[in-house]
């Protein structure tokens, strides 16, 4: 496990995702948080499974709060991928005419 501190781990990011190794991170010299790969070896199935319900009970805490269900979630999560998907192949947008 590595360690660092709450800047570090947002200015080198990217290095610790590649070195696939959890990462304990501190704020003010303590704990805030944990950062464990996805595809990990060592994290263990349980692990994963806890971070999961976490971040599941998290969102749909979030969601109570606004007021929004998950089928509106789910549909414009949808739509958003079908926007992206547009606009990647150059098909839709303001991306396409600021060449011409």
């Amino acid at each position: 496990m590595e360690f660092a501190s709450i800047r570090e781990f947002k200015t080198h990011a990217s290095e610790f995702i590649r070195r696939k190794k959890p990462v304990l991170v501190f704020r003010g010299g303590r704990p805030a948080g944990i950062f464990i790969p996805w595809e990990d070896i060592d994290a263990e199935d349980e692990m994963r499974r806890a971070a999961l319900r976490a971040l599941a009970a998290k969102i749909a805490e979030e969601r109570a709060e606004k007021g929004i269900t998950e089928e509106e979630v789910l549909k414009d999560f949808a739509a958003f991928r079908k926007d992206r998907r547009g606009r990647q192949r150059g098909a839709v947008g303001a991306d396409r005419r600021e060449g011409e």
